[in-house]
């Protein structure tokens, strides 16, 4: 199998990496490209023909278009982004995705399973011999193993330094997706997305006064949890990004997935004008444990004469963001951000 390398005037609009797929155990067949017929790409020519070079966290790295065969994906922010871009994958850790949220690949049994990030079978990733893998935020501490496990002339790349650091996460954001247009000759759609998002942030940065406060949440097990504007997962973006006014600061915030454990009462003396707020169980919203973020709010007798609930000045990160945390996802926040900051001038 080859990638298209036809003129772009002829390429279709998106263009199709076919799965290798499991045949008994471990052993993989490789697919012929579907090219369509019917579809303008738009993408750079030279993005489709022979070897690009890509740079990433590890440095330079060049790509041979026309033997690839084999992808891995690992880095949860990048699964929508290629679902999106039709790139079809043969190996990748398909039990950090959800049906309800990755329809593509999610329950592809032909897509090889490394498993999540706790206790990942990486033999799967080496029975695959993907000749390109993309990784990164939870599989980004299994770098050096998996690119030891890559086929010689594999290529391994993780997009990844700027996204833990929240001063830097939205170019992050941006540069990871036109990086992912580029290999696979989406570059229209990557400009598309970045340009939604562009356009969300812009909003924000206009409706947001500079002087209300904000205080970010994490729900978690039924708990609320305190999520700090220099490190909370998920929101410490938003703050960084808007130079947002935090209601509390504390000690040693962290990045904690549950986030930090400080009394509902502090959150509450706080008086928040505003209340942003990461759901983190609302990656398996069918679980009959599950309560969401607005419920537990709204039964928290100390929350409610705070500013934030008396004027309804709550938002709510989308309830896949826990486990997607992709450009499409702070896409969506920040529209309806923008939307609330808009309504309350």
């Amino acid at each position: 199998m080859t990638l298209d390398t036809t003129p772009a005037a002829q390429k279709p609009h998106v263009f199709r990496f076919l799965s290798v797929a499991a045949i008994g155990a471990l052993a993989l067949t490789a697919c012929n490209g579907d090219n369509g017929d019917d579809a303008d790409n738009g993408g750079s020519e030279a993005a489709g023909e022979g070897t690009i070079t890509i740079e990433d966290d590890h440095g330079s790295h060049e790509i041979n278009l026309e033997e690839v065969e084999s992808i891995g994906a690992f880095d949860n922010r990048t699964f929508r982004t290629l679902e999106d871009f039709d790139v079809e994958l043969s190996v990748a850790a398909r039990s950090l995705m959800q049906p309800h949220v990755h329809e593509t690949y999610a329950e592809d049994e032909d897509i090889l399973d490394t498993g999540n990030h706790r206790e990942p079978n990486l033999e799967v990733l080496a029975a695959a011999e993907p000749d390109l893998v993309i990784t990164g935020q939870r599989y980004s501490q299994y770098y050096e193993e998996m690119a030891g496990l890559m086929p010689e002339d594999g290529v391994i790349l993780e997009f990844d330094e700027e996204l833990t650091d929240p001063a830097t996460f939205f170019d992050g954001l941006r540069n990871q997706v036109e990086n992912l247009g580029i290999i696979f000759q989406s570059e229209d759609q990557a400009e598309e997305l970045i340009a939604e998002f562009n356009e969300a942030a812009d909003r924000v940065a206009a409706a947001y006064n500079g002087e209300d406060t904000v205080m970010g949440l994490l729900t978690s097990g039924g708990d609320i949890n305190y999520a700090g504007p220099q490190e909370g997962r998920g929101v410490a973006p938003i703050f960084q990004e808007f130079n947002l006014q935090p209601a509390l600061e504390v000690e040693d915030q962290s990045s904690d997935h549950e986030g930090d454990d400080i009394s509902v009462e502090a959150i509450a003396n706080s008086n928040p004008d505003w209340i942003i707020v990461l759901d983190r169980d609302g990656m398996t919203p069918d679980d009959p444990e599950y309560t969401a973020a607005d419920e537990l709010i709204a039964d928290s007798p100390a929350l409610q004469e705070t500013s934030a609930i008396e004027n309804d000045q709550i938002v709510y990160m989308p309830q896949n963001m826990y486990i997607t945390e992709d450009i499409q996802a702070y896409t969506e926040f920040l529209n309806d951000f923008a939307d609330a900051l808009e309504a309350a001038e």
